[in-house]
């Protein structure tokens, strides 16, 4: 058993990584010597920040792909490009997602749609290309899949968001189930509320921020690296043998109350 966190030689494809915790989790592939694929949708950002990552790890390749994910023809480029770069990945961290707020009565077909298309539907197919391509042909592959407490807990004015989540935990589950035998492991991370952008308008609340630290024991939201550290150790060695499960990264607001 290998007991370090020693990433080289290993190529790394991260969905959302031009911030939050995609950012941080490619941060921490890189410190241990993985070759990153940075994917996102926004060009702008995800180009600044690879290009940053790229003076502070000189040694490990950094490829940034411009790419809508909700998009099967994008997905299918994204992962020619993985190939035609180094035609082979080892780990895929379906991360890409987004919030959405909005009590049920008010909801409506296209909200509903656009939240699921991403933050669900998206981890499949990614998780089909990548596994037909790569994995299932070479009998290995960690595959870790962003889910939410959202995932676990009602939340109420979250119905799309939490029906999104709930789906990426049972989809993992069965992708674990099926690829299990071709020697990949599929498992998911539930953060509870993290410090990211996609939370910022909550966050200059400070009622919301009040509540949110008295709620949470350990007195704080997370950080993008709190999750990164368990993204890390679902694709090492240490967790070859833990497939179709979650780890909840919540600070313990789900054991309170």
């Amino acid at each position: 058993m290998n007991y370090s966190l020693n990433f080289k030689g290993k190529s790394v494809l991260i969905t959302g990584a031009a911030s939050g915790i995609g950012l941080e989790a490619s941060i921490a592939f890189l410190q241990n010597g993985a070759d990153v694929y940075m994917a996102d949708y926004n060009e702008n950002v995800l180009t600044e920040k690879a290009d940053e990552l790229k003076v502070k790890y000189p040694d490990s390749r950094i490829i940034p792909i411009v790419a809508d994910i909700t998009s099967s023809d994008e997905v299918k480029r994204m992962v020619e490009t993985v190939k035609n770069e180094t035609g082979t990945l080892d780990i895929l961290v379906n991360n890409a997602g987004m919030a959405h707020s909005a009590y049920s009565i008010n909801e409506t077909e296209k909200d509903w749609n656009k939240v699921i298309a991403l933050n669900l539907t998206s981890h499949f197919f990614v998780s089909q290309s990548v596994a037909n391509e790569f994995m299932i042909p070479q009998k290995s592959g960690r595959i870790i899949n962003t889910c939410s407490l959202g995932g676990i807990m009602g939340i109420p004015g979250a119905a799309a968001y939490s029906a999104s989540k709930g789906g990426v935990m049972q989809m993992t589950k069965s992708l674990a189930c099926e690829w299990a035998r071709f020697g990949i492991t599929v498992n998911c991370v539930c953060p509870g509320f993290v410090e990211t952008p996609l939370i910022a308008d909550n966050m200059a609340n400070e009622k919301w921020m009040g509540y949110m630290t008295m709620r949470t024991p350990m007195r704080r939201l997370a950080k993008p690296e709190d999750v990164a550290g368990s993204v890390l150790f679902f694709a090492s060695e240490m967790a070859s043998y833990i497939t179709g499960t979650s780890l909840v990264v919540d600070g313990g607001f789900s054991s309170g109350s």
